[in-house]
């Protein structure tokens, strides 16, 4: 029997798809988007038996009741490792528990008996991929992050077909055979988009744009986050030249860079010539990174490994955060106990920069927040933050009011450093209170 006609026994409807999901299970779904069609027939089994799922997903990218709507809570018990605007309301209402992880430590929880592997090894993986080639193998396309990795481990993995899905490099396709069963989709896919910025948003965000790109030079290889500010730092690097990326994100600008040629890699001491990442904003132009050799996609667990960033040559990390105190500490996905996102990969990717030659790594934030009314810059984070980016590794700091280097600068130093480029509305109480923190 040839891949053909195997890939056309396992085609079922989402009905029967949604059937396989069993009672205390644990069902893993991709990074960011659902297979819309098979979570279609699986919420409909609400009131016919189902009861006490373990649903997890990081980064949810559509609207979905269990998140939010505590009614669920004897259906779907949600588990997020990042939390969106998706899914921030129930997490406030403690409706979602929170996964804590540093992607590239997924696959040790499998190699000790010690450690769990319930996440890494689910009962049911739901992905979405795309068709076959003529090889037998579908591509998942932007979002790779750890889906094949998932899908191999699952006890049962179920994919929705989704035409339109691109196909790149790197390690991003799977053999038909690896997976269990198969349903077409019929809910069709919404591209999830941020509001525009206002005008006052954009001005200071090209500001830290400006700025940043100041920490860049030629020849550097790159990463950012996604969000308004890491999209305007790449906004101001057209001028640069031979940059490369290697990146869990790659963005929608960062691609606007390969086809102008500032983009080309050919300085990178590893994958030298290629755009690399763990996914690829949707906004992105696809059809010209659908079968481009240029983009490479890979797991997460790869681009995120902390010897991989760190051996990069000239690796910058471009990363914000909610909030930075005066000794240099960032935290960037809590305030006090409340969850605001997740780590990502800032953490590895700023220790893995200031560790790899001639790298860097800048934290990019806006002085202010709640419309001026709160300062970023605070004498001591609030009790109960978790610390994103330990003060040791923290390099560059830039607002819209300069740029601060804190490698090798005394507490003393650093909080007179961050002082300078706090907003000047918040810089006499920020000063008095380094006076009492740090001098006798």
């Amino acid at each position: 029997m040839d891949w053909q006609e195997r890939y056309a026994k396992k085609i079922i409807s989402a009905e029967q798809a949604a059937s396989l999901v069993g009672n205390g299970q644990v069902v893993r779904l991709p990074l960011a988007r659902v297979p819309l069609t098979i979570m279609k027939a699986l919420l409909a089994r609400r009131g016919h038996g189902l009861e006490h799922v373990k649903l997890v997903q990081g980064y949810p990218a559509h609207e979905a009741p269990f998140w939010n709507d505590g009614g669920w809570a004897e259906v779907f018990q949600p588990v997020s490792e990042y939390i969106s605007g998706y899914n921030r309301p129930g997490m406030k209402a403690r409706l979602v528990d929170f996964l804590p992880v540093d992607y590239p430590l997924y696959p040790a929880w499998t190699q000790d008996p010690l450690r769990s592997d319930r996440w890494w090894v689910p009962d049911v993986f739901l992905c979405v991929v795309g068709p076959p080639d003529g090889q037998g193998q579908v591509s998942f396309g932007v979002h790779r992050w750890y889906s094949k990795e998932l899908a191999l481990n699952a006890r049962l993995t179920i994919a929705e077909v989704d035409p339109g899905t691109i196909r790149t490099g790197g390690d991003n396709l799977l053999d038909v055979d690896e997976i269990d069963y198969l349903v077409i989709e019929t809910e069709g896919h919404v591209t999830a988009t941020a509001p525009p910025p206002g005008e006052e948003e954009k001005q200071m965000v090209e500001v830290i744009g400006k700025g940043v790109a100041e920490l860049v030079r030629d020849g550097d290889t790159i990463q950012t986050g996604v969000g308004t500010v890491s999209e305007a730092v790449c906004a101001f690097l057209g001028e640069k030249n031979d940059l490369g990326v290697h990146s869990e994100v790659i963005t929608s600008s960062m691609v606007e860079l390969v086809k102008r040629g500032v983009i080309n890699g050919v300085r990178k001491s590893m994958h030298q010539g290629k755009v690399v990442g763990a996914m690829l904003v949707e906004a992105s132009d696809l059809q010209f990174v659908n079968e481009n050799p240029m983009f490479e996609l890979y797991s997460v667990t790869y681009t995120n490994n902390l010897c991989r960033i760190a051996a990069q040559h000239r690796q910058v990390a471009v990363n914000t955060a909610l909030a930075i105190d005066l000794t240099g500490q960032v935290a960037a996905h809590t305030l006090g106990p409340s969850i605001y996102s997740g780590i990502g990969g800032q953490t590895t990717f700023n220790i893995g920069a200031v560790n790899s030659p001639g790298g860097r790594s800048v934290i990019a934030l806006p002085a202010t927040a709640q419309g001026g009314k709160v300062s970023r810059v605070v004498p001591q984070l609030p009790e109960g933050t978790v610390v994103t980016t330990p003060r040791y590794y923290v390099d560059f700091v830039v607002t819209e009011f300069g740029t601060a280097s804190l490698q090798g600068k005394t507490q003393r130093e650093r909080a007179e450093a961050l002082i300078d480029i706090a907003h000047p509305d918040f810089r006499p109480e920020l000063r008095s209170a380094a006076r009492k923190l740090f001098w006798p």
